[in-house]
C-alpha cells in the first residue's frame, strides 16, 4: 500500500513538473491565456515557482484582469516557501497600497515641468529692431548669449531625460506592471514632444529676431560710418578752405603794405 502511495505521489509530482515546464514555455512565448491554467493547476498543487509566476500574472494582468489581491496571495505563498524574488515582489506590492497614486501621477498628470523650469526656463531675450550705440549692441549681444547658454543647457538636460520614463524614480517603476509602464510611456512621449517643439519654435523666433537685428544694426553702422566719413570730409574741406582764405588774406595784406 505504501509503495502504491509513493508511486501515485511520484506521478503527481511529475505531472506538476510537466505543467510548470509547459507553462514556462508558454509564458516565454507570451501565450498568457494558455499559461494561466497550467500555472493555476501547479500552484494549487503547492509548486512555489508556479505560485510566484501565477502571482505575477495577476499583478501584470497577463491572461487575466489585473487582481492585486490575488497577486499578493500567490506571491505571498511563494515567499513563504522561500522564493527570494517572491519576497521582494511581495514588498513592492505592499508598497503599492500606500503609494499607488504615484503610478497614476506618471500615467495621467505628469507635465514635464522640471524640464522647462528653473535653470531651463530660458525666457527669450528682449531684442530691439536695431541698435544705434555700442552700449545697446553690447547689451543685446550679452542678452542673446545668456539665452543661448540657457537653451543649450535645456537641450542637454532634455536629451539626458530620454528615453521617456527615465525620469521616473526606480522605486516607482518597480511598482508598475509592464502594461502600466506602457501607458505611462504613452502619456509621457507626447508631453516630451510638445515641450521640445515649443522650445524649438521659440528658439527659431529668437534666432530670427537676432539675425534681423544684426542685419539692421550692421546696415545702420555701415550707413553711419559713411555719414561720418562724409561729415569728416566736409569738415576737412571746410577747414582747408578756411586756411586757404586766411593764407590769401595774409599775402594780400603784405603786398599792399609793401607798396
Amino acid at each position: 500500500m505504501r509503495r502504491l502511495m509513493l508511486s501515485l505521489l511520484f506521478v503527481c509530482l511529475s505531472a506538476n513538473a510537466d505543467d510548470l515546464a509547459d507553462a514556462n514555455k508558454l509564458l516565454a512565448a507570451k501565450e498568457y491565456g494558455k499559461a494561466l491554467p497550467l500555472y493555476t493547476k501547479a500552484a494549487n498543487a503547492g509548486n512555489a515557482e508556479a505560485q510566484f509566476r501565477l502571482g505575477e500574472m495577476y499583478w501584470y494582468g497577463d491572461g487575466t484582469a489585473q487582481d492585486l489581491d490575488a497577486a499578493r496571495m500567490w506571491i505571498g505563498k511563494a515567499a513563504a516557501a522561500g522564493i527570494p524574488d517572491a519576497k521582494e515582489s511581495l514588498a513592492i506590492l505592499e508598497r503599492r497600497k500606500t503609494r499607488g497614486n504615484e503610478i497614476s501621477y506618471w500615467m495621467n498628470d505628469y507635465r514635464g515641468d522640471e524640464l522647462r523650469s528653473g535653470n531651463y526656463a530660458c525666457p527669450p531675450p528682449a531684442i530691439p529692431v536695431m541698435s544705434k550705440t555700442n552700449e545697446e549692441i553690447q547689451a543685446t549681444r550679452a542678452a542673446v548669449a545668456t539665452w543661448q547658454t540657457c537653451y543649450n543647457g535645456f537641450v542637454s538636460n532634455f536629451n539626458a531625460a530620454m528615453p521617456a520614463g527615465k525620469v521616473i524614480p526606480q522605486d516607482v517603476l518597480d511598482m508598475m506592471s509592464p502594461s502600466e509602464f506602457d501607458r505611462v510611456r504613452a502619456h509621457i512621449e507626447p508631453v516630451y514632444r510638445k515641450i521640445l517643439l515649443d522650445a524649438q519654435a521659440q528658439a527659431d523666433v529668437t534666432l530670427a529676431q537676432r539675425d534681423a537685428w544684426e542685419k539692421a544694426t550692421q546696415a545702420f553702422v555701415k550707413d553711419e560710418n559713411v555719414r561720418r566719413k562724409r561729415q569728416i570730409e566736409l569738415q576737412t574741406t571746410r577747414i582747408v578752405g578756411d586756411n586757404e582764405l586766411r593764407l590769401h588774406g595774409n599775402t594780400d595784406s603784405r603786398v599792399h603794405t609793401g607798396k
